[in-house]
């Protein structure tokens, strides 16, 4: 089964590889595209840290609506209630976590001496 596994994705990469070689004119030898686009480690921590900040802003927003709507349609019910109050609160705290993930790599990159 891994055998398998492991011969596609040769497969593919070798038909990526010489696609890409073949688009781009060079006929020689292949090229690799760099993900990393010559960036440090540091760089592209910061900008995933960035990019979570950026899709977590809607979720937050999605989820304090929806825990609203649970708070709205609690009747009375206590356990409802403390549902919809959970779901606004760990939103919340999701998304503080997430916006000192950039502090966090500041803290960092000061003790690495990056």
């Amino acid at each position: 089964m891994t055998r398998r596994i492991f011969a596609y994705i040769f497969a593919v990469g070798g038909f990526l590889a010489e696609g890409a070689s073949a688009a781009s004119g060079n006929q020689g030898g292949v090229s690799l595209f760099d993900p990393l686009a010559g960036k440090s480690f540091q760089d592209v921590v910061q900008s995933i840290a960035g990019g979570l900040a950026t899709i977590a802003l809607p979720i937050v927003g999605i989820m304090v609506l929806y825990g609203g709507f649970q708070l709205l349609t609690a009747g009375g019910d206590p356990e409802k209630y403390k549902s919809g109050k959970n779901t606004i609160l760990y939103a919340v705290i999701g998304y503080a976590v997430i916006l000192l993930a950039n502090g966090i790599v500041l803290i960092l990159r000061n003790l690495l001496g990056a």
